[in-house]
């Protein structure tokens, strides 16, 4: 059965009250040179659709944006977010938005089947990841559990599927139950589109972790049913610590899964002067685990033990005066097969700042040392965060990143109001990385955003995606709705709130 789009409202350049005041979106402030990233445009896609909210979800917020692009037309492609966020946790269901023209305009609605109220049975959802198959599929990925209902012990990934290009979405389809307890968190889906042998094409991987395990399913049927889970990196299912399990199918068919991990990885498998880490309390490693060959694997048959491999010791600083920093993020060259993992890491700082770092592996198991994609000096307490990869066909990296500038105070007044992102390009395989590019038209002004826990939460992670030379910037911006609104002094969970989330489209600056 098809389900219709709930709300839909087309939606080109934002003339909406209160909206950032462009500032040359389409237009750069010297020329660019050939092969280096322009921005085409930044619109507004996703927001708020809910007419009603209860209890403790904060309206007119959207929060922690994923983004994929269709392989064979990389004018459509499909975000994923939540709606309604909720300080202690989740939100009042998950929404998407889909374009066919290159970002120019955006369609709206609400994922089917989540939540109590929009056809659903739980009482939240979260964590909304999609991914693209190659013959206009979309895979929508969803943590969904309750919060007060049943003690708040069940939790589940669902999956939403549909075949259109993210027109239309189909019933829920259940990846992991359970109803007794056991947190599931933080899920990550993508699609084997390759045809080589190796390949199962059309397999759809979903990973995520149990706290205490991190785990890996596939489907062989569209999402409709999944085999058994497999381990991640631990003896069993639901042992070990970790999050973030960032899944990418290599050139080959095998299964590239990167982590945060509590402990080290094997010694064998360690990166070159990372032998010796010990185990730490909280997610010390920055980790990886790869499934040698999970494309040839029958239909039904669990996946092959994992190979794990320590990529480095996660050394970040924490995000001051937000819930939460960034998760990890991975991609992969389709031709050489050099992986990429990015995150945030105070490594080459002398203040309690972040750079987006970069590591890359041509095997997986042995990786570079970290390289620093932002420029700047190292102590000026920017903190840069959020970082995410995507690979192009003809092997450029971009990686986005968030950025505000701190303070060496810890008053919260003495911090910039505004967040901007901003894409770095590696022509050289991530070795270097080229003067950074802001993508958006205008500042987030935190004290619009949503509120989680203590601070501004504008999301554990954003994503970037590629296809046919153009790449998507997803995050979510927050500002004030209106002209005349009124920024809340002291921002919590109940002050007035406009986090809707917006879509930059960068090409490339031809030769002339």
């Amino acid at each position: 059965m098809k389900w219709p789009l709930l709300l839909a409202p087309v939606l080109a350049a934002p003339l909406i009250a209160g909206a950032p005041v462009s500032q040359a979106a389409t237009s750069q402030p010297h020329a660019a040179k050939a092969g280096d990233p322009v921005l085409l445009r930044d619109r507004l896609a996703g927001f708020d659709a809910l007419t009603k909210h209860v209890g403790p979800e904060q309206a007119d917020t959207t929060i922690e944006p994923s983004v994929a692009v269709n392989p064979k037309n990389p004018l459509n492609a499909v975000i994923g977010f939540q709606v309604g966020r909720v300080d202690a946790g989740g939100d009042a269901t998950n929404g998407y938005a889909t374009t066919f023209d290159g970002g120019k305009t955006w369609t709206n609605g609400i994922i089917p089947g989540l939540t109590r109220g929009h056809g659903g049975t739980f009482d939240r959802a979260s964590d909304a990841v999609v991914a693209f198959g190659d013959h206009n599929e979309v895979y929508f990925s969803s943590l969904i559990f309750n919060d007060t209902s049943g003690n708040g012990l069940e939790s589940a990934i669902v999956n939403n599927t549909s075949l259109d290009g993210g027109r239309t979405w189909g019933p829920v389809d259940v990846v992991q139950d359970d109803p007794g307890g056991g947190l599931n968190d933080k899920n990550w889906v993508v699609v084997d589109n390759g045809s080589e042998g190796g390949h199962h094409h059309g397999r759809v991987y979903v990973t995520w972790d149990r706290v205490a395990g991190v785990i890996v399913k596939y489907s062989d049927d569209k999402g409709k049913t999944w085999v058994p889970a497999s381990p991640v990196y631990a003896p069993n299912a639901y042992a070990g610590q970790g999050i973030s399990a960032y899944p990418v199918v290599k050139p080959n068919g095998d299964l590239f899964v990167a982590f945060m991990s509590e402990a080290a990885p094997p010694a064998l498998t360690a990166a070159p002067g990372d032998e010796i880490a010990e185990a730490v309390a909280g997610l010390s490693k920055v980790s990886s685990a790869t499934f040698i060959g999970a494309g040839s694997v029958p239909t039904g048959v669990p996946l092959p033990q994992a190979v794990v491999a320590s990529v480095r010791t996660y050394t970040g600083n924490p995000v001051r005066h937000q819930r939460a920093g960034t998760l990890l993020s991975a991609a992969v060259d389709p031709h050489t097969g050099r992986i990429y993992v990015v995150w945030e890491d105070s490594y080459f700082r002398t203040d309690a700042a972040n750079d987006a770092v970069l590591s890359w592996s041509d095997d997986g198991f042995t990786w570079s040392s970290p390289v620093r994609v932002n420029p700047g000096r190292t102590n000026d307490n920017l903190d840069h965060y959020n970082p995410s990869v995507a690979v192009h066909d003809d092997g450029t990296v971009d990686v986005i990143w968030r950025q505000r500038q701190e303070s060496s105070s810890s008053d919260v007044d003495t911090y910039s109001l505004d967040v901007d992102t901003y894409l770095a390009r590696s022509h050289d395989r991530g070795l270097t990385f080229g003067k950074p590019l802001k993508v958006d038209r205008s500042p987030s002004d935190t004290r619009f955003g949503a509120f989680s826990r203590g601070g501004l939460f504008q999301g554990d992670y954003d994503q970037v995606a590629t296809s046919g030379g153009l790449t998507y910037i997803v995050r979510s911006e927050s500002y004030a709705p209106s002209r005349k609104s009124e920024a809340p002094d002291t921002p919590s969970a109940t002050t007035l709130h406009h986090q809707p989330t917006w879509v930059a489209v960068v090409g490339t600056a031809s030769r002339r």
